[in-house]
């Protein structure tokens, strides 16, 4: 079954150096992390080929997935990124951003699973 884990800002990548007094744009990037213990590592192929970052709307520049098994916990890991354009001013805030995609991703997901 599908469970949301959290949602967090992607700062990882981020190395942003000020030059003099101009103020550079940090790009926003969100990721929303959900677990699935029933989905099966043979699995992963069809509800990858059925994941389409159109489908979600909102205001994201783009949307990637990686799912992956955790063989020692045996669960798939569903990790949804959504990156915001660096001059974009208005990206809503991460608990907008979850209030938003969460319930599209699990409609989906309900839709879509291969169990």
């Amino acid at each position: 079954m599908l469970q949301f884990e959290q949602i967090k800002e992607d700062t990882d990548d981020i190395n942003i150096e000020n030059i003099g007094d101009k103020e550079i744009p940090t790009p926003k990037s969100f990721i929303l992390t959900y677990i699935d213990n029933e989905l099966t590592e043979e699995a992963i192929p069809e509800i990858w080929g059925k994941l389409n970052e159109y489908d979600f709307g909102g205001g994201a520049e783009n949307i990637d997935f990686v799912i992956y098994f955790d063989k020692p916990n045996k669960t798939c890991r569903i990790l949804m990124d959504l990156y915001y354009p660096e001059d974009d001013f208005n990206v809503p805030e991460i608990d907008e951003i979850a209030e938003y995609y969460r319930p599209i991703f699990e409609d989906f997901y309900k839709k879509n699973k291969p169990y």
